[in-house]
């Protein structure tokens, strides 16, 4: 038993050691950067919500408790003026203040802001999913014994202003501060929180900043992963249609020993409300997340305080290949097959004992006897049983 323990806790620390858990971040992203250079387009989401609880009776209850509706829209670049507006402010922050020469050419914009009222509580929930078309990533292309660099630092974009789009349902919207959609669609909610700490919550620096990408955790801090075998699906964003190709995944996202502890900055606090009730407001932040998808064997460097992505087609003879957290990918293998050979032990270990057997030879009838339980035995109690006579036949139990 204390063996089957023993296997057991292995295997299970095998699949703990193995498991990610997928998270909400302020700013999910995910990219892929092909050698070829090509247009890409890369997705930022960007989260948060918002709760106040209320009591009953109270004046934000009355609001709040039986309202349940959504703003959403989409929005693009090529026919909207507004939100090309919003892409060239994008790009004088990624040419001035991240320093890339890299630009946005066309971007979506997926706006949602749920309201949902509960009988003592209330959740804002606000998604803002941009997808633009990025061009000029490339430092320099690979040549010969020279890889190819990928500049990342227009990544970490900051949209640090108000961005203001005509829907033909809700009129001109604000996206990019929280407090804004509220003025505009629940004025009645919004003349009670002025003048309170709850204001102040709502009014918090924008939504679209995904300078955390890379202050969270540096992108050398990155989990990163390369499997030196070459993979034969899920090749589209490299622009490939049944083709080889080798690609080093990054990640970050998450807290461990090697990138250190993320930070989250969410609010959990009373007010005061217009009518002299206490309420309370707190938000849901979570860590900054982002992948990269990298053709080629690739690892983060930085050039001038700017972080990029070195990349050849293949590993070389004197890289070693690594992956989350550092570890050697010969390490994983090594790891995953420790754990399968160990898992058949356990097999073929229960299976012989399940097919144990006790062979005896048969003496005649076969008499039944009652039998006690097997806890029986630790009641101390003597049993009764009187010896048997010479014409006694021998008495065997039916297991």
């Amino acid at each position: 038993m204390t063996r089957r323990l023993l296997f057991s806790a292995v295997i299970t620390g095998l699949l703990i050691l193995g498991t990610v858990s997928p998270i909400f971040a302020t700013v999910n992203f995910d990219a892929t950067l092909p050698m070829s250079g090509n247009p890409i387009n890369p997705t930022y989401d960007f989260i948060k919500s918002f709760y106040i609880n209320y009591p009953q009776g109270s004046k934000l209850q009355s609001i709040l408790q039986t309202k349940n509706f959504t703003v959403a829209f989409t929005a693009n670049a090529t026919s909207d003026p507004a939100v090309k507006t919003f892409m060239q402010q994008i790009n004088t922050d990624i040419v001035t203040n991240e320093r890339s020469p890299a630009v946005f050419s066309d971007m979506t914009v997926n706006y949602q802001m749920t309201v949902t009222g509960y009988p003592d509580h209330a959740s804002f929930d606000y998604k803002i999913v941009l997808t633009p078309t990025v061009t000029n990533y490339v430092l320099n292309k690979a040549a010969g014994d020279i890889p190819q660099t990928f500049d990342a630092s227009w990544m970490a974009f900051n949209a640090n202003t108000p961005v203001t789009i005509t829907t033909s349902q809700y009129g001109p919207i604000e996206i990019n501060y929280p407090i804004d959609v509220i003025q505009s669609q629940m004025p009645d909610l919004y003349n009670q929180l002025k003048g309170t700490t709850a204001l102040s919550v709502f009014q918090q620096p924008n939504l679209m900043d995904a300078r955390g990408l890379f202050s969270d955790q540096p992108v050398n801090k990155w989990d990163s992963l390369f499997d030196p075998a070459y993979t034969l699906t899920e090749t589209a964003g490299f622009g490939y249609t049944g083709q080889k190709i080798a690609v080093t995944t990054f990640s970050s996202g998450l807290s461990n020993a090697f990138s250190g502890a993320l930070k989250v900055n969410n609010v959990d606090e009373d007010f005061t409300g217009t009518d002299g009730v206490k309420y309370h407001i707190s938000t849901k932040e979570q860590a900054n997340a982002g992948t990269v998808n990298v053709e080629g064997h690739a690892n983060a460097n930085q050039v001038q305080g700017g972080w990029t992505f070195v990349t050849s087609a293949q590993a070389s003879a004197t890289t070693g290949t690594a992956t989350a957290g550092g570890t050697s990918t010969m390490t994983v293998y090594a790891m995953a097959g420790g754990a399968a050979v160990i898992a058949a032990f356990i097999f073929i270990w229960s299976n012989k004992k399940m097919k144990q057997v006790v062979h005896e030879i048969d003496t005649g009838p076969i008499e039944y006897e009652t039998r006690k339980h097997w806890a029986d035995k630790f009641d101390g109690e003597p049993t009764s049983e009187a010896p048997a006579g010479p014409d006694d036949k021998s008495k065997r139990s039916a297991i």
